[in-house]
């Protein structure tokens, strides 16, 4: 029983401090892929979609998202805005990183995928290292509209789809 509760636990929203609805975004900044310099104050201005992996192999899943989102019409007037943040070791360079999510993200993509290699913005964001993506929209105000720990098919994504849709 007391491993079924540590799982319950685990898997609860509390579990880790994703924002929530009616939060602003945390203040974080980060580099793209293109080496650009950022920070989350350019999230203001319009509504957006904003995909967090934390572990490298997260890839395909945060692919998906923008896939579902396509399926879902996400209005055209919805920033689409990826970050990498990934705790890796001190000899692996944020240049050598960076390349190695080159080769995993389109090249029309790389100055809307902000990465870094030591964890940073998912510490201002509160989130734990997982396989499975974090997800927020946001009004144009940068305030959290709706936000999940889940994959797009899942049915905790409908919180994302309708808070970005109007429905």
């Amino acid at each position: 029983m007391g491993a079924g509760l540590a799982s319950v636990l685990l898997l609860s929203p509390g579990a880790f401090a994703l924002p929530r609805a009616g939060q602003p975004l945390p203040a974080f900044s980060a580099n793209d892929l293109k080496n650009g310099a950022h920070s989350s104050e350019e999230l203001k201005g319009r509504p957006a979609l904003v995909v967090i992996i934390t572990d490298k192999a997260a890839g395909e899943a945060m692919r998906q998202w923008y896939a579902v989102a396509d399926q879902q019409q996400v209005p055209e007037s919805v920033r689409r805005q990826s970050l990498i943040t990934l705790k890796l070791p001190f000899f692996v360079s944020e240049g050598a990183a960076r390349g190695k999510a080159k080769g995993q993200v389109p090249e029309d993509y790389w100055k809307d995928t902000w990465l870094d290699k030591d964890g940073d913005m998912g510490k201002a964001l509160g989130l734990a290292s997982s396989r499975t993506p974090y997800v927020l929209a946001l009004d144009a105000e940068g305030r959290v509209v709706a936000s999940v720990h889940a994959t797009a098919d899942s049915p905790e994504a409908r919180s994302i789809w309708a808070a970005l849709s109007g429905r």
